[in-house]
């Protein structure tokens, strides 16, 4: 019996001795493959921290807010010397993130009485790679691309051709202190505003296209407001007062693509202002009767839930006000 033991461990002690150097060979790892996938690693590691620093920064930047737009006449604005007073007061301050929208990015100014709007310019640009890529595209991308790029010319044009709208016809009912929608050389203002995660950066307002607010309380924490106050007659006169403005741009001939009273619309002193001025357009076929027809119907959709779900004692009140509207032809 011992015989065979010792033959056993024996016959082990030979296979072990087979397999470790297997093993070695097995983890020892191959420089080339090791590079690529280092490589790749590295470039990984990169994409994530850029894509995690823009989601921390919700996408803001210098570029994102830089342009290289031509003089446009057309796009220049008189303002009044009470105006010029109240710029050069709003912009002396430092201005901290807010938020953004579809089409601008939002800082508060100091005294939380002003707020500056930048265009996102790089929804208005061809991705870059495509830029690139062109020269190798075949003809049909080739079109596809020149389309795009046109659609998103036609697009800015219409952004600023509502700003100037707004500026022009509805200054006091969209709170608008100043819009600059060409590069310039008299602002001579150095701006100091902090982005999301607190980055501070110095603008030369000269260089960039922005516009200038007065800050309003937006309509949701308004009547939230006025509701647990149990101020429902002052719901209803904001309410009233929303109507009213809508109606009024309509009478002058001007529909808005995004007409929502409750993200749109805020509150200076009890006044309602419309606070996003980028949808504004005038076309002849949407005259008062569309607006009774069609664009209260948008209005309603957008109001209802909201009344329905946060302040349920406004919701008769606002359809019959929609219906008296419709009922004016």
């Amino acid at each position: 019996m011992k015989k065979k033991r010792g033959k056993i461990r024996k016959i082990v002690d030979f296979e072990q001795s087979k397999t470790i150097p297997m093993k070695t060979k097995l983890i020892k790892p191959d420089s080339f493959f090791s590079k690529i996938l280092i490589f790749f690693f590295s470039i990984g590691m990169l994409v994530g921290i850029e894509c995690y620093f823009r989601y921390l920064t919700h996408g803001f930047g210098i570029t994102s807010i830089s342009s290289k737009l031509s003089y446009q006449t057309n796009w220049d604005v008189t303002i009044s010397k009470t105006d010029l007073t109240e710029v050069e007061k709003a912009l002396i301050q430092s201005y901290v993130y807010l938020g953004s929208g579809s089409q601008s990015y939002v800082f508060l100014s100091k005294d939380q009485n002003y707020v500056i709007k930048f265009f996102k310019h790089k929804r208005w640009r061809l991705n870059p790679l495509l830029k690139t890529l062109s020269s190798s595209l075949p003809s049909f991308f080739k079109k596809k691309q020149q389309e795009w790029e046109a659609r998103k010319k036609r697009t800015l044009h219409k952004t600023f051709n509502s700003c100037k709208i707004s500026y022009e016809l509805f200054k006091n009912d969209t709170g608008l202190i100043y819009i600059h929608l060409n590069k310039t050389h008299h602002l001579k203002t150095i701006l100091t505003l902090s982005d999301p995660i607190g980055l501070k950066y110095k603008l030369n307002l000269d260089d960039f296209e922005f516009i200038l607010q007065k800050k309003a309380l937006p309509t949701d924490e308004y009547l939230l407001k006025l509701k647990k106050n149990n101020q429902t007659e002052k719901a209803k006169k904001a309410l009233k007062e929303i109507f009213k403005f809508t109606e009024y741009r309509a009478q002058l001939g001007y529909s808005d693509k995004d007409p929502h009273p409750i993200r749109n619309f805020g509150f200076i002193d009890g006044r309602a202002i419309e606070i996003d001025i980028g949808g504004f357009h005038h076309d002849p076929k949407k005259d008062l009767h569309y607006y009774r027809h069609f664009e209260l119907i948008k209005i309603q959709k957008k109001l209802l839930p909201w009344l329905n779900k946060n302040y349920p004692e406004l919701s008769s009140f606002a359809l019959n006000q929609i219906a008296k509207l419709k009922r004016k032809e």
